[in-house]
């Protein structure tokens, strides 16, 4: 069990899920650690668990695509993201670039999803281009 301390101020990453306390130095450490790895290709296990429960869904056509209607679209727009890194990696993005990538591309499947603020989140997301592929 994770006690934590009562002043502090806990925060879940958008990135990597991790709940930390962005003050404390030594979850600060751990947190740029697994950014780290996440820079390199690792997805987060639950991001890596929705790509196999879908892909499984569609191999085996029984249904199991509707069962995901279910999940989190928080979820679905991070799998969608880190496809998105994925590929830019193969196509040379540097790996420093991770956490803004990631944030720019995160509010830019923001602006698809809710349909607001799309032309601003593109142009968040344009020095990026050149690695669509």
């Amino acid at each position: 069990m994770i006690e934590l301390k009562k002043d502090s101020d806990m925060t879940t990453c958008r990135i990597c899920g991790m709940l930390y306390d962005p003050s404390d130095a030594d979850d600060k450490k751990y947190h740029e650690a697994e950014h780290k790895k996440l820079a390199s290709g690792i997805q987060p296990r639950k991001v890596r668990d929705f790509s196999k429960a879908f892909g499984w869904a569609v191999a085996h056509n029984d249904g199991g695509v509707e069962r995901l209607k279910n999940e989190d679209p928080e979820l679905g727009k991070l799998v969608v993201v880190y496809s998105w890194w994925n590929r830019a990696l193969q196509n040379g993005v540097p790996q420093k670039d991770f956490d803004a990538y990631m944030n720019a591309h995160l509010a830019f499947a923001d602006s698809l999803v809710s349909r607001e603020g799309e032309v601003e989140a593109r142009a968040g997301i344009a020095k990026w281009g050149r690695f669509d592929g």
